[in-house]
């Protein structure tokens, strides 16, 4: 049993391993999963997961230009930016992420977000801030 663990734990890692040296590399698919793995991880980086996240974004990697979105819109590992959330999503959007349509079609159409039940009553505005009533 310690056997099969200790090779489990080894395969990881070097699974990890071969991940980070990819993504120093330079692979847009594998900096993004770093940056997943960082925002996701149970000790979290968040500096890291946008470090690795920005350069999937500027490579062109649709999901991590809208992973990247998400982290300007609410604030995650960096100061929220409504300015720079949008142009993020206007990039995963024109690359063909529909989620990222999705939200820019909210957000310019003025829709409401959330239940009906009063405590989520809110809408987006053309300038992507969050207008409580």
């Amino acid at each position: 049993m310690k056997k099969i663990f200790i090779l489990s734990m080894l395969l990881l890692i070097g699974l990890h391993a071969n991940n980070y040296q990819d993504a120093q590399n330079g692979n847009a698919q594998s900096q993004y999963k770093l940056g997943l793995h960082y925002k996701n991880a149970k000790n979290k980086n968040l500096r890291e997961s946008f470090r690795w996240m920005h350069k999937s974004a500027l490579k062109g990697y649709t999901l991590a230009q809208y992973e990247f979105a998400l982290m300007f819109h609410y604030g995650i590992g960096v100061r929220q930016n409504f300015e720079l959330a949008r142009l993020w999503f206007r990039r995963a959007s024109k690359n063909g992420e529909p989620r990222a349509k999705s939200i820019l079609y909210r957000f310019y159409a003025g829709k409401k977000v959330g239940g009906n039940d009063g405590k989520h009553r809110h809408y987006y505005t053309q300038n992507f801030r969050t207008i409580r009533r």
